[in-house]
């Protein structure tokens, strides 16, 4: 038996589509008749584009030089016809779109229809990536048994697209998908590679900041990152974000069960990681967690405004760029009010220069036993006058200079961790 390589996944710009119609062919025996959708079917996929969200894969066959749409006629017939003018916007779906400022500063109307629009609304429809997958030299009966296969099953989610693309990309993905945060403490299941999706996502944000994450934006940054490795910056510091949240809620969480709050929980753990001293917190951190979800949930009866504004952040369009900051700065907020942790200075470790001058200054000797010290010597170490740990800063003037024996013994006291601490922070 003779078995298909799988077909790897591509994506072309709507433009592409517009400028070569008369490229795609049509073949009849595997398509439904072109009509079956209705005008709002075809307004609702147009909506979709304009919003930049997702779409299953149009499939073409390719054979002599010529490009056979074995999957997704009415899809393209729909992009034609808006881009043709034949096709207006629906106010059922794209009301706020139709009456954008942009739009009605163009027009001094309100745009439904494509040449009505504004360029950038214009430039986001062309350029929106339409995947494809491209079958090569199958036959008739193979094809006709895919389109089965198609028609009969479900289209690819995003996560199923996004483990089609090629690069190192995708190997980090799947293995920030297998961490033990996905396995054992979210409450969703891993079906049809949803957790593919939002480890792309957490990748997404921690490379380029909180913006819009919906799946256009997503499969743009596999397009541009095909060599983000597992060795890369953003995979470690997303991977130690994973982590601290495994210690904090240690077992399966059912506030953890959609997307939007594992993303909010995820930017506000970051975030504290970054600039807080955090390793004290796990406790608290839970506690605020699940009792400021109960608070969003309670928030219509209790009237808090700044929760109900959140509630609606977290219930729709949850993967906009305005709902994800909305979320993350309240909960970020509500968190440093009640705990306030100690901020963490930005540069943990003395500089050469620093060093040099803290020697200077304090004589080249130990500033607790006065023995004369040398510097870059091992016995030779440079003390935080205010614990790093509990926000001192990295300044000369919050530095002194003392001995091995001192600082391990007569400062920190014979405790290894501390020597650890040293180590790693001096």
């Amino acid at each position: 038996m003779k078995l298909k390589k799988p077909p790897q996944i591509t994506t072309l710009p709507i433009s592409t589509f517009i400028l070569h119609k008369d490229r795609y062919k049509i073949d009849p025996t595997y398509q439904r008749e072109a009509g079956t959708w209705t005008r709002s079917d075809e307004q609702y996929l147009i909506d979709t584009i304009l919003r930049g969200y997702g779409m299953p894969p149009i499939f073409l066959h390719e054979k002599d030089g010529i490009e056979f749409i074995v999957d997704g006629q009415q899809r393209l017939n729909t992009i034609w016809k808006f881009r043709g003018d034949e096709l207006p916007l629906s106010p059922k779906y794209s009301e706020d779109i139709i009456n954008d400022e942009k739009n009605k500063q163009k027009n001094r109307k309100p745009a439904y229809y494509y040449s009505e629009l504004h360029k950038d609304w214009q430039d986001r429809f062309d350029s929106y990536p339409l995947p494809i997958i491209y079958l090569k030299d199958y036959n008739d009966e193979e094809i006709r048994d895919l389109f089965r296969r198609l028609q009969h099953g479900k289209p690819l989610n995003p996560g199923e697209i996004l483990n089609a693309y090629p690069g190192d990309i995708v190997l980090t993905m799947r293995k920030l998908a297998d961490h033990e945060f996905f396995r054992e403490i979210v409450d969703i299941k891993a079906k049809r590679y949803r957790h593919y999706y939002i480890a792309a996502q957490l990748l997404f944000l921690e490379s380029e900041g909180i913006k819009d994450i919906s799946p256009y934006y997503i499969y743009e940054f596999f397009e541009k990152n095909k060599n983000l490795s597992t060795n890369s910056k953003v995979y470690s510091r997303v991977n130690k974000v994973l982590n601290y949240l495994s210690e904090v809620f240690q077992n399966r969480t059912p506030e953890l069960r959609k997307p939007g709050w594992i993303i909010t929980v995820y930017l506000l753990t970051a975030h504290l990681l970054e600039n807080y001293s955090m390793d004290a917190q796990k406790v608290n951190l839970k506690t605020f967690f699940t009792e400021f979800y109960q608070a969003v949930i309670s928030s219509s009866a209790s009237g808090d405004q700044e929760l109900i504004d959140f509630n609606l952040a977290i219930s729709k369009g949850t993967t906009s760029q305005r709902n994800i900051k909305l979320r993350y700065e309240v909960i970020l907020k509500r968190f440093l009010d009640r705990f306030n942790p100690m901020r963490l200075d930005e540069n943990r470790l003395f500089t050469n220069d620093q060093k040099i001058a803290i020697f200077r200054r304090d004589k080249e000797t130990c500033q607790v036993c006065g023995k004369k010290l040398i510097f870059g010597d091992l016995n030779t170490h440079f003390h935080h006058k205010d614990k790093y740990i509990e926000g001192g800063k990295t300044e000369i003037e919050n530095g002194l200079l003392v001995c091995r024996d001192c600082h391990l013994n007569k400062i920190h006291g014979s405790n290894t961790n501390l020597l650890i601490f040293f180590y790693y922070c001096h």
